[in-house]
């Protein structure tokens, strides 16, 4: 098993992507939480479940929606939940 820890980047993106989302849709907000705590709890698990970031490789990025992407890194046993993006919008990840 692998320990989970959202950055502190990671863990203000997805609250500023989550608080857009409530705010054209409860559900869409519910629904995006579900996919999120899922995944998360999948990488503790399978921590290579999603492929490596074409611009940078040391990160991994999870497609969970076609507007939504989550990068993460695997350091020894331990995951870092490095942002949630809106796909978009320009980022230095993507």
């Amino acid at each position: 098993m692998y320990q989970v820890e959202w950055t502190e980047y990671g863990k203000d993106t997805y609250a500023e992507l989550l608080d857009n989302t409530m705010s054209v849709s409860l559900d869409a907000a519910i629904a995006l939480d579900e996919k999120i705590e899922k995944l998360t709890d999948s990488l503790a698990t399978f921590s290579h479940i999603c492929p490596r970031s074409e611009k940078i490789p040391r990160y991994r990025r999870c497609v969970i929606s076609k507007n939504v992407s989550m990068l993460y890194e695997v350091r020894g046993r331990m995951i870092f939940i490095i942002a949630v993006l809106d796909n978009r919008a320009e980022h230095l990840f993507m």
